[in-house]
């Protein structure tokens, strides 16, 4: 059986996409195969035809959304108001992920409602879900045209798609929410595959997606960049087996930063730059030298914003020079002569 996304938007699409493997594997589907199409995404699942992949996918949406909505009650923060009571956590369908408040605790209540008409056989077919600008950026008015993607009006969809989104993000979109006394910024990377991938290439991927994702950010203020933001959260992401089989495939990240600062929002930094490249990098880094691997790249992050953005420049542009030069300016840094050897290598991969 062949199933197609929408259509809606390349970053939509995906993570409903990878929303239908989510359902689909916790239905027990093994055979299954996912590769995009212009802005959409395939999933082929090569199963009898006897079976109703349909109701497979909508009792997989009714497991995966009772887990989350019941991480999102387990530690949320109960706050009675006169209508009810609200609950709002740090999981990304709340507060972790979006910074518009009205969506804390709009969206668990919408998938709670969502969940009950799975129960009853009901899901909607209606278009009256907002789609939030964590889903899909291109959709309000606070992207700006510099990024060469045009803004448009919030869309709305129907339950089914709804759920898919919100569960493919839930499992699969590594994201990170920095945030002070009047500032936060949440950087989303959102994981597009180039070609096909088969179950365990998708599977790698939740792997990524670290636990914590919540940061200070008087203490970190490189995690204000997209991309050493990125390069943290994969040097911390703690299976080198998900590096090492995602590195054999081609993805692309698409990233963008959602921004709230003194009640003002904005989307920044939205660009797509070669997830696999970075991923081999730490891969080879790792596989070498695990420890000290995490230590220099802390080193390298921690120190100068300039010197940082240099490093991570380079591994992205195959540029040694300006790897080398970076590390040079690591002043009073002792760095593991394999760490220096491992780069050296890996470089001359492409030389």
């Amino acid at each position: 059986m062949l199933f197609e996304t929408p259509g809606y938007n390349e970053i939509l699409d995906l993570y409903i996409a990878y929303g239908v493997v989510e359902c689909l594997v916790r239905e027990g589907v093994e055979n299954l195969r996912f590769f995009p199409i212009g802005n959409k995404y395939c999933i082929v699942v090569e199963e009898p035809t006897n079976v109703n992949i349909k109701n497979r996918i909508e009792k997989g949406m009714l497991n995966a959304l009772e887990d989350m909505l019941s991480l999102h009650k387990a530690i949320g923060k109960y706050i009675s108001t006169k209508e009810d009571i609200k609950i709002i956590s740090d999981v990304d369908f709340s507060a972790g992920a979006n910074i518009n408040n009205v969506y804390w605790d709009g969206i668990p209540k919408t998938l709670e409602k969502i969940k009950e008409n799975i129960k009853k056989g009901k899901l909607s077919t209606k278009s009256k879900n907002t789609v939030p600008l964590t889903l899909m950026p291109a959709a309000g008015k606070y992207m700006p045209k510099i990024y060469g993607v045009k803004g448009g009006n919030p869309i709305k969809i129907d339950d089914s798609n709804y759920a898919l989104a919100w569960i493919g993000f839930h499992y699969y979109a590594p994201y990170i929410n920095i945030s002070d006394n009047r500032a936060t910024y949440i950087h989303i990377y959102a994981i597009k595959p180039l070609e096909e991938l088969g179950l365990i290439e998708i599977l790698a991927l939740k792997d990524l997606k670290k636990k914590i994702n919540n940061y200070q950010l008087g203490k970190y203020k490189f995690f204000v960049n997209k991309k050493l933001a990125l390069l943290y959260h994969l040097t911390h992401t703690e299976s080198i087996s998900a590096l090492e089989i995602v590195t054999k495939k081609n993805f692309s990240v698409v990233s963008y930063t959602l921004e709230n600062v003194d009640n003002n929002q904005a989307i920044r930094s939205f660009g797509e730059y070669d997830l696999s490249k970075l991923m081999d990098f730490l891969w080879y880094l790792k596989a070498t030298d695990f420890y000290n691997t995490i230590q220099f790249v802390d080193n390298i992050l921690r120190g100068d914003l300039e010197v940082s953005l240099t490093f991570i420049d380079g591994i992205l542009y195959d540029d040694l020079d300006a790897v080398y030069s970076a590390i040079r300016k690591l002043k009073s840094v002792r760095i593991s002569p394999l760490i220096i050897q491992s780069i050296l290598e890996w470089f001359g991969n492409f030389y």
